[in-house]
């Protein structure tokens, strides 16, 4: 029983022991499964953001080639309506000069054809405002583009750069995730074996504490009987003395009545027998 309890006790320890380490591991796995969920969490969403950016980055640089594309035109578009006001102003120079030197009839035709050279200039010179107005708020957004676009280069060579530390982090997560999953396991399994064997060790001294109970209960239970038998055997003995007492006195006091009687009985000829004798062994001598 002793060495049982020894070995269940030593059986309980090795289990605390057994379990003490698998919590440890199984809390470092823990620790590592959330920290590689974090990073390949991380790493999904550093790629969506990479790719998002590119989108984005694609998107600005295609607004800032239409915006540059623009620019141009418009500078062609300028420089093209610069040429014709300049050449409407050499046309109305040589209008005046000839209306100066000119007829009645010449001037009144220089005059009209100055008047229309006179509303394509100035038609001239609003579309080159337009343009240059156009042009600046082109120049504009061309600068903005170019700042977006120089952000986003930025943060997408950011996110590139982050990337291989990530994978880096994650590599080595995945190395002490697969350290530590077999080492959970077996210690769990080295646990449960434990456990089993413990439970098997409590049932057996369970078992012999009962059989223990019950040798116990059956000694004490013996012992009661005997007890009450040697009791009865006593009260017994005791009733039949006090039965028994009455009669013998009597029958021996009868007996020893009856053994005097004939005592006396014999013995009194016995003694007269012995008397006569004597009396005649004197009568004789006395004669002789």
């Amino acid at each position: 029983m002793a060495s049982l309890v020894a070995v269940a006790n030593s059986y309980r320890m090795r289990r605390a022991q057994v379990t003490k380490l698998r919590r440890k591991d199984q809390n470092k796995l823990k620790e590592v499964l959330s920290q590689k969920r974090r990073l390949s969490s991380g790493l999904a969403s550093l790629e969506r953001k990479r790719e998002a950016t590119s989108r984005y980055r694609d998107h600005i640089m295609q607004l800032l080639n239409q915006a540059l594309a623009q620019r141009d035109s418009l500078g062609r578009l300028r420089t093209a309506a610069e040429e014709r006001l300049r050449q409407e102003q050499d046309a109305k120079d040589q209008l005046k000069q000839q209306s100066d030197y000119g007829g009645p009839d010449e001037k009144a035709v220089a005059v009209e054809r100055l008047k229309l050279i006179d509303d394509k200039i100035s038609e001239l010179r609003a579309e080159i405002k337009e343009r240059e107005a156009a042009e600046a708020r082109l120049v504009n957004t061309i600068e903005n583009y170019q700042r977006e676009k120089a952000k986003l280069d930025q943060k997408l060579r950011k996110e590139i750069h982050a990337k291989p530390a990530l994978i880096e982090q994650l590599k080595t997560s995945t190395k002490a995730e697969s350290a530590l999953r077999p080492r959970v396991l077996s210690l769990a399994k080295r646990e449960a074996q434990v456990g089993k064997t413990l439970v098997l060790m409590q049932k057996k001294l369970a078992q012999l504490a009962e059989k223990r109970r019950k040798t116990k209960r059956k000694a004490k239970k013996k012992a009661k009987t005997k007890a009450r038998k040697a009791k009865h055997k006593i009260v017994k003995r005791k009733t039949r003395t006090r039965t028994r007492k009455t009669p013998r006195r009597k029958q021996t006091k009868r007996r020893r009545v009856t053994k005097r009687m004939a005592r006396t009985r014999t013995r009194k000829p016995r003694r007269v027998t012995k008397r006569k004798t004597k009396r005649k062994k004197l009568k004789s001598r006395q004669r002789k």
